[in-house]
């Protein structure tokens, strides 16, 4: 397994996913988190429904570019296709991230965009969350309409469900996963005292911290 993915990715995934959940991103062993190694261009991901504080990273499950699972005892996350599907048609993309955090998960069952109210917000998400469409199930034409929902933000809500945020690493997932939450938090505060200013005409590239 070591061969088919790089090590250190093994690493970060474990060690993200640790840190995510005790957070409270996402209850029990929900949600699920993959990289793509730059080198074998082989996908490692978490497995599906086992406990975040036990995981280690002999744990975790190796498939090829095409989602074969090649390497890992456990079966693979319920979404590893959908991951997978995402690697293949954004190449930029190496993280993917699916958490339920629940401010963002409030808008989703509201069916409501996340704007960017705050400067965090806005270079977490690149712009505004959208909110894809519930749907029972979340297979291939999924995948299409979700990429197609999320356009260019970094991220997209599945209504009802959670969050997928995509990265070029772990940490830069988990950090923009973190930054979406706070972001959705504030917008609730700000809704309940009236409306809030937005940053969607700001580019996100224009802010400097």
């Amino acid at each position: 397994m070591a061969d088919l993915v790089a090590a250190e990715l093994r690493r970060s995934i474990t060690v993200t996913m640790k840190h995510l959940s005790a957070s409270s991103l996402m209850p029990a062993s929900q949600g699920n988190l993959s990289a793509r190694d730059r080198d074998t261009g082989n996908v490692v991901i978490t497995p599906h429904a086992y406990p975040y504080e036990d995981m280690t990273p002999d744990d975790l499950v190796v498939l090829d570019p095409d989602g074969e699972q090649i390497g890992g005892r456990l079966d693979p996350s319920y979404d590893a296709l959908l991951h997978v599907g995402v690697y293949k048609a954004r190449p930029e993309v190496f993280a993917v991230l699916h958490t339920e955090p629940p401010y963002v998960n409030a808008f989703g069952a509201l069916g409501r965009d996340i704007l960017p109210v705050t400067t965090t917000g806005l270079k977490s998400a690149n712009g505004t969350i959208p909110i894809m469409p519930f749907r029972h199930r979340r297979d291939e034409a999924f995948t299409t309409e979700m990429l197609e929902v999320m356009g260019d933000s970094h991220g997209v809500v599945w209504q009802n469900h959670g969050l997928l945020v995509v990265a070029d690493t772990v940490e830069n997932a988990a950090e923009r996963t973190i930054g979406i939450e706070f972001n959705a938090q504030v917008m609730h505060l700000a809704l309940r005292a009236g409306e809030p200013q937005t940053l969607e005409r700001v580019g996100a590239d224009m802010i400097v911290a």
